[in-house]
């Protein structure tokens, strides 16, 4: 089952979308309806839907701004009466960017893109975080740690720059590449490329030493099946 936000501040254009959608792919389940940004948000955070159709000029928060906080798995879709926001929006990893008015012909076209996404995982390349009005971004090959911190995730770069994510580790997890990270404790992902030595201490217990970091991790006996043979 593959699941839909829409949001857009106009509510005919919504209720146009909504039965477009439905002609082109019936099997698409409609999660959600957001008339504005901060709704949308919400939204996103409450229902983790596999795609998200966004206007990009709406009130409390932009189309633009809500792509860097939707959940890694979400797949955005631009919908917009304006064109000179493409380039933002290829920038921020949207699958395509719809103007307006619709047509049954590009919206096709929309879900047989989205189709061959839903069906292929979702491999992140960047991590982004608001502070402010200033979004930071982290490139997921130069992350050495992901942290569990309750329903957040600390991203740790190589060079020990931080970023808190408003996303559970579990969820990240999804998106990330699984034969480049590695899941030590409940609470721990390292990326493997980052690790500089395994330490076996006299308890017996493992410890990664990651490079440039100053904290090592604990290895858990779940995931110790990791560095059999290292």
């Amino acid at each position: 089952m593959t699941t839909a936000l829409l949001a857009d501040d106009e509510p005919q254009l919504l209720e146009e979308l909504e039965q477009l959608l439905a002609e082109a792919w019936p099997e698409l389940v409609i999660a959600g309806r957001a008339s504005n940004g901060s709704e949308a948000r919400r939204m996103l955070d409450a229902l983790r839907p596999d795609i998200a159709f966004l206007d990009i000029r709406m009130p409390g928060i932009d189309g633009l701004s809500l792509a860097g906080l939707a959940p890694p798995g979400t797949r955005i879709v631009f919908v917009t009466a304006h064109s000179e926001h493409a380039l933002d929006a290829f920038d921020r990893g949207a699958v395509d960017y719809l103007r307006k008015p619709l047509t049954p012909a590009r919206l096709a076209a929309t879900v047989q893109r989205l189709q061959t996404h839903v069906s292929q995982p979702t491999r992140l390349r960047f991590l982004q975080a608001w502070t402010g009005n200033t979004m930071k971004l982290l490139e997921v090959d130069q992350l050495a740690s992901l942290r569990s911190e309750l329903r957040h995730t600390r991203a740790i770069s190589q060079g020990g720059e931080q970023l808190l994510l408003r996303t559970s580790l579990g969820d990240l997890l999804t998106a990330l590449d699984p034969e480049a990270f590695w899941q030590i404790n409940r609470g721990s992902v390292v990326n493997a490329r980052a690790i500089e030595r395994i330490e076996r201490r006299d308890d017996g217990e493992l410890w990664v030493v990651l490079r440039g970091q100053t904290q090592s991790l604990p290895v858990s006996r779940t995931h110790r099946h990791r560095f059999r043979g290292m």
